[in-house]
């Protein structure tokens, strides 16, 4: 029934906005992008550094202050935790550029023109076109349901992925880089600085083909432009003359200094340990073992051993729920089948969960604990065996504290994950990319990443004294 009734206010919602004037279809967006903001910042997708997230907001504003509709809307511009290279717009004027992109762009005026297609984007009210023309794609199936609620179905994760990969067709990108050059014109910045934007996606795309063998990524921002693209010079050049004579002006910051370092990679997409803390990016999760025991990742299991003590660990595992669904603490007695001699409903970070004492059986370790929380459509299995009684009352203590420490990641989790970052070294005489990927240990394909991170690809060499990104 309430599906149902989330269902009827969408529709209703919908009707509003095809139905009415520009103000109420205006408020309309801004009311959808502050709802998918707020997913983003929940999953913790936004990149948790003011400094950084203020220097793109103030460039972002000095293209905002110039659009055509800067009076009815305020904008937004934040960077998404993010190893994607990309950025995207919500409706309402929520603009993101990943941190992925910011390590490949060389300069303010690239950054301005990335945020600049974005605003051009909003500007344009493409989302709402497209609505109104009656085409279904992927960013009206996402914003539908996240505006449902239908959260089984639509994850923030998916909704993200799918705008990232999903342009708004040929004539809207088009539309979009016009008004971008008009708008960076405007501003002070060179609107060349767009087709540069382009080369670095391009570069991408040859580096994915020819160093690492893989398809190449297909971008969403400039998605349907081809390299040489007559068309998006021509409009990139009709844009500009609509600006009339746009006077330069000052950067903001120091571009290659302001992204200094800035995390590398994909967060524990996967898993990773640091020091005690696990991070798991793509199941968003987060779990503090205690201080000083060993955690090894495996393949199906965490597991977490003390120093100096025999015969005590713990471990996690993970396993789907099924659709019966039933209480943490039937999941340990009923699907796992064992015996509680003592146990509690508790809460961990909002989600469900049971911390119990297990009967001993037979042939068992002398104190068994075991633990479960629910998230997502998923049991996370926490098991604890200790033979030791010596050690029964700082065990207890350290699995509870573990599983209580059991959290969603967080805004600056998934950063913290990440070991490598982006750092500024000047060239010697004589360097190579080579020589260099050598002695940062970049590994077999460094030195073309090098060319690729520093708008070089695919054969281009530093210079004595050139300011060189590379990979600590």
């Amino acid at each position: 029934m309430l599906q149902n009734l989330r269902g009827l206010r969408f529709a209703l919602l919908a009707l509003l906005l095809l139905a009415t004037g520009p103000a109420a279809l205006a408020f309309g967006e801004v009311r959808q992008g502050e709802r998918m903001h707020k997913e983003l910042l929940e999953s913790g997708m936004i990149y948790d550094d003011e400094e950084l997230t203020a220097y793109v907001n103030e460039v972002g504003q000095r293209l905002a202050a110039v659009s055509q509709d800067h009076r009815r809307m305020e904008y937004h511009f934040f960077v998404l935790d993010d190893a994607a290279v990309n950025a995207l717009a919500f409706p309402g004027g929520y603009i993101y550029i990943s941190r992925g992109l910011l390590a490949y762009l060389e300069n303010e005026s690239q950054l301005a023109a990335v945020l600049g297609h974005e605003v051009g984007h909003v500007s344009a009210r493409h989302v709402a076109r497209q609505r109104r023309a009656g085409r279904t794609s992927s960013v009206l199936s996402v914003m539908a349901g996240i505006l449902t609620g239908s959260g089984a179905i639509y994850q923030v994760g998916q909704a993200y992925g799918q705008m990232l990969i999903s342009g708004y067709g040929r004539e809207m990108e088009l539309e979009a880089d016009a008004l971008g050059a008009e708008y960076l014109a405007r501003a002070g910045y060179d609107p060349n600085a767009m087709l540069q934007v382009l080369q670095v996606l391009k570069d991408q795309e040859m580096f994915a083909a020819q160093v690492e063998q893989r398809r190449p990524t297909y971008h969403g921002l400039y998605a349907t432009h081809p390299r040489n693209d007559q068309r998006l010079h021509e409009v990139i050049r009709l844009g500009a003359a609509n600006a009339g004579t746009g006077e330069y002006v000052e950067p903001v910051g120091n571009y290659l200094a302001m992204i200094e370092g800035l995390p590398w990679g994909d967060a524990a997409a996967d898993g990773v340990v640091r020091g005690s803390r696990y991070y798991h990016g793509r199941l968003g999760i987060v779990i503090d073992f205690p201080e000083g025991w060993n955690v090894r990742d495996g393949s199906t299991t965490l597991t977490a051993v003390p120093p100096g003590v025999s015969g005590a660990a713990m471990t996690v595992s993970l396993e789907a729920l099924d659709k019966e669904g039933g209480s943490p603490e039937q999941f340990i007695t009923g699907h796992l089948g064992l015996e509680v001699a003592a146990g509690e409903a508790i809460e961990v970070d909002g989600m469900p969960a049971y911390l119990a004492v297990l009967k001993r059986q037979d042939n068992a370790a002398r104190l068994q604990l075991a633990a479960v929380v629910f998230k997502d459509g998923r049991a996370y299995i926490f098991r604890g065996n200790n033979e030791e009684s010596s050690f029964d009352g700082s065990f207890i203590e350290g699995f509870s504290e573990t599983v209580g420490s059991f959290r969603n990641m967080r805004a600056g989790d998934r950063s913290a994950a990440t070991e490598t970052r982006v750092a500024l070294v000047q060239a010697r005489p004589g360097d190579t990319f080579e020589s260099m990927a050598r002695r940062y240990r970049m590994g077999r394909d460094g030195a073309d990443r090098l060319r690729l991170l520093n708008g070089r690809f695919p054969r281009g060499e530093p210079r004595a004294g050139d300011y060189v990104k590379v990979l600590r």
